[in-house]
């Protein structure tokens, strides 16, 4: 039997959605995702996905993505997903509670009639929750905590890049404490 080696290939996910629940038939209006090799980036996927419903304006001043930018520069989900789910592949998947991303994720490729994303999974919530003790374990909060930089919240790639960041210090202060 071969030896067991740890993965060196892992990819940091974030989508943006009009609402919390993909099961009220709010969807994904932009995924992001990074490739790490090692602590390197070596390829990275981004597109803004064309919703089939009007966007609350609540939604459109948090995250900053409007109608008139989806119009413009989004794609539909028949082009983007199947592009992602080949990006993504069986590499291990990391996010800010990931489970929340999944959901949306695997409701868009269900709807394809495409493979769910079943991939081995390292959420940077639960990893936060694990290694420090803060009042808020918001992708901010940690990220203001371990002093990593977070240009624009609440953009599929920033968040990504922010979260693979505080991931490699989250996997350092790991290492400290031995567990």
């Amino acid at each position: 039997m071969p030896p067991l080696t740890a993965p060196n290939e892992f990819i940091v996910i974030d989508v943006e959605t009009t609402g919390f629940k993909p099961e009220e038939g709010h969807v994904v209006i932009e995924v992001a995702g990074q490739k790490m090799r090692g602590q390197s980036i070596a390829e990275q996927f981004h597109s803004l996905v064309k919703a089939n419903r009007l966007l609350d304006p609540k939604n459109v001043e948090f995250n900053g993505i409007s109608e008139a930018l989806l119009a413009a520069e989004g794609k539909s989900p028949a082009e983007v997903f199947p592009t992602f789910r080949t990006f993504v592949g069986s590499s291990v998947l990391i996010g800010h509670n990931l489970l929340f991303d999944l959901a949306f994720l695997n409701m868009h490729l269900r709807q394809l009639g495409l493979p769910m994303l079943e991939n081995q999974t390292l959420d940077t919530l639960e990893l936060a929750k694990r290694y420090l003790i803060i009042p808020s374990y918001s992708l901010a909060a940690v990220a203001q905590y371990l002093g990593v930089a977070q240009p624009a919240a609440h953009r599929a790639l920033a968040d990504v890049e922010t979260t693979r960041r505080v991931f490699l210090k989250l996997v350092e202060r790991a290492i400290k404490v031995g567990r």
